[in-house]
């Protein structure tokens, strides 16, 4: 059998700690006042170990001022140890702390009708009626009852058997996930210190690993770990635990941190959650309420947002989104507790379903995508719709889901075959599938819109296409779009453009006719550099939607913004500066290289910061020093 956590409930005065100490020997009450005024302020830590396994008691307070700290000390608990006194019955916090332990799910324990050495037979027979009566009406009415004395020592033998044997059917943690401890107690030992105590409710922790605390704390090295003062080289979920954290300032730590591995918990404001109004709850919870959110250890003001609706009525569940001031550490299937400020009462709990990085507009239908998804309780598919065409990526998954790598793997391949997830960029960038079609489809038509346009343009500058969308997406993730459309087929890639796969340009006649014009105006030896401007001034307007399907298909070349000459011209530019520098030792002047291609100034400046750009000549004073060299 596992280490099992114990936790005891109950009215106050009912004899928990007592009974605790009947158990196990030890005293949990810990505070001078506690022993003086005879009831448990905070709460107290005590073990049972014997040859069947080990039971950690988590005493509770049962004062009603006091549920907070109640509350802190129900993290993680296994089994609970329901008290209730026979000469008193069921009393009002026995129904909130029953209430409480529903909405935390905890669904295993033991019932211990208390000091039955204070009554007589008749009395413990109607006080045990009644208990099984309130057991029943609040859906525990499986548990067993042990009537015991923790003053005489009677039945608690049989009620340490009863509690081994539901221990028994306490099902493992999951495995490999990474290691949580909400931390309930800070202090400082000198010569060691930092230690903070907790349960381990998933995981495990070994001496010499780091440790990081959330939502907003430093990390340290473990330099030590004990389990009820016995040094220990290693802690696992299930067990309560103390770590020595030296590297951390105790100062800067308080209960409700969160020990865990570093990166695998992603701190928010907002979570989206399951909440379930108890049927005692006197008025419903509206929109907007403001509520004490107790999740784990952590205690903290949250607004209520429910679902498509203005109110949820006693007895009523639904999805809702929980807003805060402070950011909390959470994963989806915590456990939380409701509880109105004033008056001070339980309300409500339920799980939490997503970290959630915006607030939620239920009515858009990618939230309402989302919001269904988690509620047929697939977290994955809820969080990649949540994150929109931005997208995510694994690391990031795997913190807001709680899981390592390896586990998110799995589930991720299964995601990936249905279709619901699809990986981008060699996996950096994970997408819902829906939102990756909607991103093929769109980049496919911008692409579209603009070859398809006034100008015949086959191909479009890939920095273009990512410009769109920069903000969005960044450049990484901008270059992984691109590529997935070239993968799927939808456009093809050539150095650093772009186009529609298959597509050629379909020319009008009469756009047929000015790009013959415009190759027979420049492939004249008289005039071989002439501006859009006037070629179009000479063949009309057409010539300006041709001009960029002829430069993009290389039969002319463009310089100096609007100047144009035919490849041939370009190629004969070249064998003339060749034997230009080997006539005359590589200078070249500008009125030089006006006369060797028979044109203008006005031309010859911007073709010759062209040709500087393509390195075949380099600015030398006023002339050109020519680099270009004869092929071997």
């Amino acid at each position: 059998m596992r280490d099992v956590v114990v936790g005891t409930a109950g009215h106050i005065d009912h004899g928990k700690t007592l009974l605790v100490k009947a158990l196990t020997g030890t005293d949990a009450d810990r505070w001078e006042e506690e022993k003086r005024r005879g009831i448990t302020l905070d709460i107290g830590f005590a073990t049972l170990a014997t040859e069947r396994g080990t039971l950690h008691f988590v005493d509770l307070p049962g004062h009603e001022r006091f549920i907070k700290n109640m509350l802190a000390g129900a993290t993680g608990i296994d089994l609970c140890l329901l008290v209730v006194a026979a000469d008193e019955s069921v009393m009002p916090q026995t129904v909130e702390h029953a209430e409480i332990l529903e909405l935390l799910g905890v669904r295993r324990g033991v019932v211990a009708l208390n000091k039955i050495d204070l009554v007589d037979a008749e009395t413990r027979g109607i006080a045990q009626l009644e208990l099984e009566e309130f057991l029943a009406a609040h859906g525990l009415g499986h548990l067993p009852v042990v009537p015991v004395s923790a003053a005489t020592g009677e039945g608690v033998r049989a009620l340490a058997e009863e509690l081994f044997r539901q221990a028994q059917s306490c099902p493992e943690p999951p495995k490999d996930r990474p290691f949580r401890l909400p931390v309930d107690r800070v202090f400082p030992v000198k010569g060691f210190g930092t230690v903070v105590t907790g349960t381990c409710v998933d995981g495990a922790l070994a001496v010499g690993e780091q440790v990081r605390l959330y939502p907003r704390g430093g990390s340290s090295r473990v330099r030590g770990l004990q389990i009820f003062g016995r040094p220990v080289e290693r802690a696992a979920a299930g067990q309560r635990v103390a770590v020595n954290l030296p590297d951390l300032k105790h100062e800067d730590l308080r209960r409700g941190c969160l020990a865990a591995s570093p990166g695998s918990v992603s701190p928010a404001r907002l979570l989206t959650v399951r909440v379930r109004v108890l049927p005692s709850a006197r008025i419903p919870l509206r929109s907007g309420v403001l509520c004490t959110l107790h999740l784990h250890t952590q205690e903290l003001e949250a607004h209520l947002h429910v679902r498509a609706r203005k109110e949820l009525a006693p007895g009523e569940e639904g999805l809702a989104q929980l807003r805060m001031a402070e950011e909390v550490a959470a994963w989806p299937g915590d456990r939380f507790i409701l509880r109105l400020p004033s008056p001070v009462r339980t309300v409500a709990g339920g799980e939490v379903l997503m970290i959630a990085r915006r607030k939620c507009r239920w009515q858009r239908e990618r939230d309402a995508r989302s919001a269904a998804a988690l509620a047929g309780g697939d977290g994955l598919a809820g969080l990649l719709i949540e994150a929109g065409p931005a997208g995510t990526d694994p690391e990031e998954v795997a913190a807001r889901l709680g899981v390592t790598l390896p586990l998110l793997e799995i589930e991720a391949r299964r995601a990936e075959a249905s279709g619901r997830l699809v990986r981008w960029g060699e996996g950096r960038w994970w997408l819902d599938g829906a939102e990756a079609e909607a991103w093929l489809r769109r980049a496919e038509a911008w692409v579209k819109s603009k070859v398809q346009g006034g100008s015949p343009v086959t191909w479009v500058p890939r920095q273009e296409l990512l410009g769109r969308w920069l903000r969005v997406l960044g450049a990484e993730r901008g270059a992984d779009l691109v590529s997935a459309l070239v993968e799927a087929g939808r456009l093809e890639a050539e150095g650093d453009r772009l186009r529609l796969a298959g597509y050629t340009a379909q020319l009008t006649p009469a756009q047929r006719q000015a790009a013959q014009r415009v190759r027979a105006a420049l492939a004249s030896r008289e005039n071989p550099v002439q501006t859009g401007r006037e070629l179009e001034a000479a063949w009309g307007p057409e010539v300006r939607s041709v001009l960029p399907l002829l430069a993009e298909s290389g039969e002319v070349v463009r310089f100096g913004g609007d100047c144009f000459l035919a490849s041939e011209t370009l190629a004969r530019l070249r064998d003339l500066l060749l034997a230009w520098s080997a006539a005359h030792g590589g200078a070249i002047t500008v009125p030089e290289f006006k006369d060797l291609l028979g044109i203008t100034r006005k031309y010859a400046m911007p073709l010759l910061e062209a040709l500087d750009d393509r390195k075949w000549t380099r600015r030398d004073g006023e002339g050109r020093r020519i680099l270009l060299k004869a092929e071997a």
